[in-house]
């Protein structure tokens, strides 16, 4: 999937300068004598830039000089590898996350966890398995759910005072 993170990277580039330049034309309340770090703009624009720096990494760990379109009769063309395929399976997860997941009565760091063990596992159920490695990628997928959900709830609820559902 490498060869197609170029310009997908650029685009989250864009897409992350955009947010960043929006939040920063965000009025700043300072007449009304509001803290720096209580401004409107403070959060989008950190995140925007979090946006552009993963993007800027996408990018760069593309494989130079290969195609941007992965051939479909080639060997890495999975059941799942195709990038549009993966959009779709990734749009899905995250409406079964919204609809389902949230809200129903389940802790929001246990739904996180499921979400994201589902979602990394079945991203790369193929490659994986065609290294041999499922279960360490589980595993993986484990680990990574379990920190997010006890991260994404403290992080939320203590340092930024919003209550999950």
């Amino acid at each position: 999937m490498a060869r197609v993170d170029r310009p997908w990277g650029a685009g989250w580039i864009v897409l992350g300068a955009a947010i960043t330049a929006g939040a920063w034309r965000i009025d700043r309340l300072d007449a009304q004598g509001v803290a720096w770090f209580a401004a409107p703009g403070l959060l989008p624009g950190v995140l925007g830039v979090l946006i552009a720096l993963c993007g800027l990494l996408l990018a760069l760990r593309s494989e130079p000089g290969t195609s941007a379109t992965p051939d479909p009769a080639s060997a890495d063309a999975a059941p799942i590898a195709l990038p549009w395929r993966r959009v779709l399976l990734t749009l899905l997860l995250c409406l079964g996350f919204a609809v389902v997941l949230v809200g129903r009565g389940l802790p929001f760091g246990v739904a996180a966890a499921l979400y994201l063990f589902t979602h990394i596992g079945l991203l790369q159920w193929h490659e994986r398995g065609a290294a041999g490695q499922r279960l360490r990628g589980l595993l993986v997928a484990a680990a990574i759910a379990i920190g997010a959900g006890l991260a994404v709830p403290f992080v939320f609820e203590q340092l930024f005072l919003v209550r999950l559902p």
